[in-house]
């Protein structure tokens, strides 16, 4: 199992539930709001001189469905999220209670 962890300026949220829909991906934990600087961002700090923030989801999926989920944040990255900001993350589950 793997994590897919996704760090991304709000205002492409619709695209990145798009990417979950049509993966099928049926679960995930999301961070709605966030605030933080990128090396190619500037600060999203919510505040009136360094305005907007930043959301974060994370799923636990099987590794094909991992990488499936990569390149479809890649392609956004490169598509229309270029200039909002958006960056994913695989990271090894060892282990977890319940069901996958």
């Amino acid at each position: 199992m793997k994590m897919v962890l996704v760090i991304y300026n709000i205002s492409v949220e619709e695209e990145v539930q798009g990417v979950l829909r049509e993966a099928g991906v049926p679960c995930f934990t999301q961070w709605p709001r966030l605030l933080g600087k990128g090396l190619s961002t500037g600060p999203r700090m919510d505040t009136n001189v360094w305005p907007g923030a930043n959301s974060a989801l994370m799923t636990v999926v099987e590794e094909a469905k991992a990488q499936e989920l990569l390149q479809a944040f890649q392609g956004l990255r490169e598509g229309t999220a270029a200039r909002e900001g958006i960056k994913a993350f695989l990271l090894p589950v060892e282990a977890m209670t319940g069901d996958p």
